[in-house]
């Protein structure tokens, strides 16, 4: 009902100011008198965009910030607009999209530099350290919280102080440096206390509880957390009621008194489902996790810790992706499911790297540093102007004596001063002749030394400069033989995938994206028919360029050996005779081996006299587009070749009854992995979207559209990897 209302007053302010628009045009007022008016709704628009935020009403702000744009930008005053981005990077950061929130975050931060509003730029600084510390990147965070906090301490802006201290604090919780952490807290505790600011000591409270959660000291982490509830309930903060429930039930948790734990977990899900905060739901879902896992109902536990990692990756928390990597992992090891526990555990390990590695730590600590040691600096030039100022007062007391008496002895100096300047003139002129004479001579001596110089290292910069050129050649002759040699490569491998001409034989449309990273590729695709029936593989061997080439020739030569030599034409068996091959040749079943090379394969067999379809895959699913819809047939998770911790490497059949028109899709990892400039990745959904809207289309339309896609995506940006698509119509 409260929706509906808001909605209501988004339509009712959009009709007054165009109600007042049209009122503006018929009285026809001087150009001041329109700017004040203008400005006048602009203020309302302002005020009503910042009621829904502070309502949590963050769509309703989004439109209104739309609707009010043209109002704004012809205004062209520059507080409007920065508060107006400012609200908008605000509700992006809510919302998870952080790449958008910085976008607008940094164009603020411009603008108030232009402005010389530094206050103005202290705050975009701390916001866009939020940002980077949600993202996990600590080190980016730090460096911008220290900034602000470095203009905060020059302008004297004590809620500033407090605000940067506790954002400070909560990075180092993060990076576990508990006692650096608390020593943060406490700073902006003190602040907020002189204050006196409910929230503030709300916040500090709960941060502080937080820590000595973290510590292992649950007693004094709840008694913190209850202190906060008592300030948070005051100003009725439905974000830190939330975050004190949820603290309380992890507390509990860990503690192992879980009689009121869903009671508190209850409550605080409310609150961020109330407030759309993913980011506090994936917290809320991790607690939830633990309390199913302590109670010993795993599949309860699963959806949990699942429902977080979904709503880490969405919004780009690398540490709750982490934790919940973690504890997936151990449940699977509980129910006896090692694949998926080795996964997860993977998975968490290369999460918590990203985190907390070494040179994370270092630029983390040196960001601290290089603001110690600029206070340090200031205060040293702090001192010495003060030092200076003294001087320069006493050294203008001596300088008025000392040029009091220098005119006393001027005065009687310069009666025989004028005596011996003359006689002094007549023996300067004599000297200096003779010295210019023996200037000259010197001169002329060292001109032809010069010259002599000059001449021997002219040849011996001739000597170096043909020693350089016969480098260069050796090195250009090296250079042509080693890219002759991997074109040669090129070309066998290119001799070895399938001719265009004998694919249109066998397919009545299709198409093939191939874009090696390198020269030769690791990706490849083959084809073999057989009487009834068609077989389709496309593969992705570990590495990219030379490595690679030679793995998509050991894979080519082992599929024409099982299929058509061996006449093996099962897909889940043609995987696993190439996963034991694969081993044989790379020698993988040797104790001590180092070499885990391995392929990624999706295999289809066309059984046209069935009308039916056979996939096996090994980390790669089939793509099949019919009227219905997307079938996505996922492929076992597990290579061919390489690690094998099971006794036997098993792969599944998937059965899929042929209808026309259908189009089915194999694909490797290159095109999804693809990095645009703002570092996103193309991503599998995006491309499975696009292949639903054209799938009906021709191929080599589709081939165009996809290529024109992949081009725009990547920019000036270089190809990540090896591309392999390949598109059949059925």
């Amino acid at each position: 009902m409260n929706c509906f209302f808001d909605h209501i007053k988004v339509y009712a302010l959009s009709v007054v100011l165009s109600f007042c628009s049209v009122s503006v045009a018929f009285s026809q007022p001087s150009e001041t008198s329109k700017h004040t008016l203008d400005s006048l709704k602009a203020e309302h628009v302002i005020a009503q965009i910042d009621s829904f935020y502070y309502n949590e009403n963050y769509q309703l702000a989004l439109n209104l910030i739309e609707t009010s744009a043209p109002l704004l930008d012809s205004l062209n005053i520059q507080s409007f607009k920065n508060h107006i981005l400012t609200r908008r990077a605000s509700i992006y950061r809510s919302n998870g999209e952080y790449g958008k929130a910085l976008t607008d975050f940094y164009t603020v931060l411009e603008n108030q530099k232009k402005d010389g509003n530094v206050k103005g730029e202290a705050s975009a600084l701390n916001h866009i350290g939020a940002v980077y510390r949600l993202r996990g990147d600590y080190p980016s965070a730090l460096e911008y919280y220290f900034k602000a906090l470095s203009i905060y301490q020059s302008i004297n802006d004590k809620r500033g102080l407090s605000q940067q201290f506790n954002n400070i604090g909560v990075v180092h919780l993060y990076q576990k440096l508990y006692d650096k952490a608390l020593e943060y807290y406490q700073q902006s505790l003190k602040i907020e206390e002189e204050l006196g600011d409910d929230e503030g000591i709300g916040i500090s409270y709960l941060n502080i509880g937080e820590v000595y959660r973290k510590k292992g000291t649950f007693d004094k982490a709840i008694d913190y957390n209850l202190k906060a509830l008592i300030y948070i309930n005051k100003i009725g903060d439905v974000d830190g009621i939330g975050t004190i429930y949820n603290e309380i039930a992890g507390i509990n948790i860990e503690k192992g008194q879980v009689n009121d734990v869903l009671k508190y977990l209850d409550k605080a899900k409310e609150s961020f489902t109330k407030l759309g905060s993913k980011f506090r739901l994936s917290e809320c879902e991790m607690n939830y996790g633990n309390f199913y896992l302590n109670t010993l109902n795993y599949n309860k536990a699963l959806n949990h810790y699942n429902e977080a990692l979904k709503l880490a990756r969405e919004t780009g928390s690398m540490e709750i992706e982490s934790n919940a990597n973690k504890q997936l992992s151990i449940v699977y090891d509980k129910i006896n499911n090692p694949t998926k526990a080795y996964a997860h555990y993977k998975a968490h390990i290369s999460s918590r790297d990203s985190l907390f590695n070494e040179e994370n730590t270092r630029k983390s600590i040196q960001a601290e540093m290089f603001y110690k040691f600029e206070r340090q600096q200031e205060d040293l030039k702090l001192e010495q102007a003060k030092k200076d100022a003294v001087n320069a007062e006493k050294n203008q007391r001596q300088k008025i004596v000392r040029n009091f008496l220098l005119l006393v002895i001027a005065l009687g100096a310069g009666l025989i001063a004028v005596v011996l300047i003359a006689l002094k003139n007549i023996r300067k002129i004599n000297e200096d002749l003779r010295n210019h004479q023996d200037e000259i001579l010197e001169k002329n001596e060292e001109l032809l030394q010069q010259q002599e110089e000059i001449l021997a290292q002219r040849d011996e910069i001739e000597r170096k400069n043909l020693y350089l050129e016969q480098s260069r050649q050796i090195i250009a002759d090296k250079n042509e033989r080693m890219v002759s040699s991997i074109e040669y490569a090129q070309t066998i491998q290119d001799a070895l995938l399938p001719d265009e001409e004998d694919l249109k034989k066998i397919f009545k449309d299709h198409f093939v994206i191939y874009l090696p990273k390198d020269i030769v590729s690791g990706d490849f695709y083959w084809t073999s028919s057989t009487k009834g029936h068609t077989h389709i593989a496309v593969m992705d061997c570990t590495g990219h360029g030379v490595p690679g080439s030679f793995m998509s020739l050991i894979g080519n030569t082992l599929l024409n050996q099982i299929v058509n030599e061996w006449q093996i034409k099962n897909p889940a068996l043609v995987l696993e005779n190439l996963h034991e091959q694969l081993r044989k040749a790379l020698k993988q079943n040797e104790i001590g081996t180092k070499l885990h090379a391995s392929i990624d394969i999706g295999f289809v067999t066309i059984d046209y006299a069935n009308n039916k379809i056979l996939y096996a895959g090994a980390n790669r699913p089939l793509l099949v587009f019919t009227k219905e819809g997307l079938n996505k047939v996922p492929g076992d998770i597990r290579s061919t070749g390489g690690f094998q911790p099971e006794h036997k490497r098993k792969f599944t059949n998937k059965e899929i009854e042929l209808k026309s028109p259908s189009c089915i899709y194999l694909t490797t990892d290159g095109f999804t992995d693809q990095m645009s400039p703002d570092k996103r990745k193309f991503g599998q959904k995006r491309l499975y979207e696009i292949l639903e809207q054209m799938h009906d289309k021709p191929m080599n339309v589709q081939k165009d559209i996809l290529l024109n896609m992949l081009e725009n995506h990547k920019n000036i940006e270089d190809q990540l990897d090896d591309i392999c698509i390949f598109g059949i119509k059925l």
